[in-house]
Order: C-alpha cells, then sequence, then structure tokens
C-alpha cells in the first residue's frame, strides 16, 4: 500500500533539506551577528493560549484536539504567544532588551495555496524592552540583512514601511472611533486583493454614504511614497489638541526611523507605503513588509511593533 504526504506538508529528500538548512545556517548567522539569542517552545501548547490572543474565530484555523488528559491543545500556528508565555514566566530575572530568535515549523489548518502551506518553517526574531524607534529600525536592518546574505539586493527586493499609530490619528480625523478604524484597517490590510466595488461595500457597512469619499482620501494617502510628502500630509490633517501633539511627535519618530535605517545601509531598501497595515490586530506601531521589488507576489516576509 502505497501512503501520501499529508495535503499542505512537505518531505525533504536529502537535496531539498540541504537547501533548507543553508537557509537556516544563514538566518541563524544573520541574527547572531546582531547579538540575538537562539531559543525554543514546544510545537504543543494550550489552545487557549491562542483564542487569548486573537479570538475564538482562530480555532478554525488551527490543528486542535483534546489530548488523552483532557486538555484542549493545538500545534503551534505561530511563536508569539509562545515568546510571550517564555517572557512572562521569567520577566523579572531577564536583562532588557531582550533580543530572542526561533527558527522552527508552524502549522495552519487553511488551504494550501502558492507559498502558503499548512506546516511551514519561519524564522522569528524579537526585541522585548525597547521603547524607541532603535528597535524598528534594527529588526527591519536584520530583514535586510538576511535577504542580502542570499545575494539579493534592492534591485531585487524593498522593504514596505507603514505605520499604525499614523492610520489610527487618520482615521480619527474621519471620525472614527476604535472600533470603527479597527474595522477600516481590516479592510484596508486587504484593498490590494479586493474589487473595488467590493471594497466600498464593505466600507458602506461602517460609513455609509460617504464610503466612496472616504476611499478616494484612503487611496490618496496610499499614493504617498516619500516622507516630505508625509509629514505634509499629516501636518494638513483636522487635528486639534493632544491628537495634534501626538502626530508631531510621530512625524518626528518617523524622521529618526529614517534616519537610524539610512545610517545602517539600507535606505536603498525602504519604500513608504501606507498600503501595508498588517492584518493582526494586536500591532501598535510600525509595521512592514518585504516584497519583490516587482511587488508581485505574496510578501516574503513582514513584522512590527505590538506593545
Amino acid at each position: 500500500m502505497q501512503f501520501e504526504t499529508l495535503p499542505g506538508f512537505r518531505e525533504f529528500y536529502p537535496e531539498a533539506c540541504a537547501r533548507r538548512n543553508h537557509i537556516f545556517g544563514c538566518w541563524r548567522s544573520v541574527a547572531r551577528a546582531f547579538n540575538f539569542l537562539e531559543y525554543d517552545a514546544p510545537v504543543l501548547e494550550p489552545l487557549e493560549l491562542y483564542i487569548e490572543k486573537s479570538g475564538e474565530e482562530i480555532v478554525g484555523q488551527l490543528f486542535n484536539f483534546e489530548d488523552r488528559g483532557g486538555r484542549a491543545v493545538a500545534l503551534r500556528p505561530e511563536m508569539t504567544p509562545s515568546l510571550a508565555r517564555l517572557i512572562g514566566a521569567k520577566a523579572n530575572s531577564l536583562k532588557r532588551p531582550v533580543k530572542w530568535f526561533n527558527i522552527g515549523e508552524h502549522y495552519r489548518y487553511e488551504r494550501p495555496q502558492k507559498g502558503r502551506l499548512r506546516a511551514f518553517y519561519q524564522l522569528n526574531v524579537d526585541i522585548l524592552g525597547e521603547q524607541g524607534p532603535a528597535a524598528d529600525a534594527e529588526l527591519i536592518t536584520l530583514l535586510c540583512q538576511s535577504l542580502k546574505s542570499f545575494g539579493l539586493n534592492n534591485s531585487d527586493f524593498k522593504i514596505r514601511l507603514s505605520d499604525r499609530d499614523l492610520w489610527l490619528l487618520m482615521l480619527a480625523a474621519e471620525g472614527l472611533d476604535e472600533a470603527g478604524s479597527a474595522s477600516v484597517l481590516g479592510i484596508i490590510d486587504k484593498l490590494e486583493r479586493t474589487d473595488r466595488t467590493k471594497t466600498i461595500e464593505r466600507l458602506s457597512s461602517i460609513l455609509g454614504d460617504e464610503a466612496e469619499d472616504f476611499l478616494g482620501r484612503i487611496e490618496e494617502a496610499i499614493a504617498i511614497h516619500d516622507f516630505d510628502t508625509l509629514r505634509s500630509y499629516i501636518k494638513n490633517l483636522p487635528l486639534e489638541g493632544d491628537l495634534a501633539a501626538v502626530a508631531n511627535a510621530r512625524i518626528e519618530e518617523w524622521s529618526q526611523l529614517l534616519r537610524n535605517l539610512k545610517a545602517s545601509g539600507v535606505g536603498d531598501f525602504i519604500q513608504i507605503d501606507l498600503g501595508i497595515v498588517r492584518g493582526l490586530a494586536y500591532y501598535t506601531g510600525f509595521v512592514f513588509e518585504a516584497f519583490e521589488a516587482s511587488g508581485e507576489g505574496r510578501a516574503l516576509a513582514g513584522g512590527g511593533r505590538y506593545d
């Protein structure tokens, strides 16, 4: 009887395994060069760990079951909840900032598609305990260096940089509350992959007859790709009092981040693109994704701040 590999899983014959291990070796070399320490965690975790972070809807995307001890468990779909658990257990004894990385396999019970299988390996790199933009700059630089370690250069890939803090300010200027802003960000996250008519339809459930005009203003913001234009755009938002002060402070943090990236030698890889918002609701500041320079295909990598 011939058994086949389960859908969405892969086997690695020696040649493929050697290529995979070469990738892992490049990742480890770059992470260690930035003084990150490697850690690991179980592939099987309490189901509640993921529900606590993402809500009950996450269950449909997991390989989850009840073990023989009656515990609800799941194969890890990502590393961040496990990392939070590890850090929380030793929070008082860890020297800040904590700089850890992991290379591990993750599992999601989703429809297999090109570039997204049910079992996949991922490099996770996190800094904890560093408040300023220097941490964002360090991780973005590390991402650039990891891709450059494969022989790629700025004609091969770009890092598209955005900011959920700026989005919240822009949406506040539109009169949206926190719940409305979260819903709109979810729609913006899928903008590139959604027909414009469908996007207006989705926005109409939140904004009514203002949806199409609102989308026009969103598209105007997404068309900004240089910092001077972005700074002028934010300064002209109808914000008053504390929100205006927050906007000015945020623009200064943008300036600091871009200076740091230029000083790190990766300025040519950076492209301002407010169309990037990242789907996960826990992101709280700068977010970024790496794409082929052509802009085609899925993101090569991504991340952001989650305070």
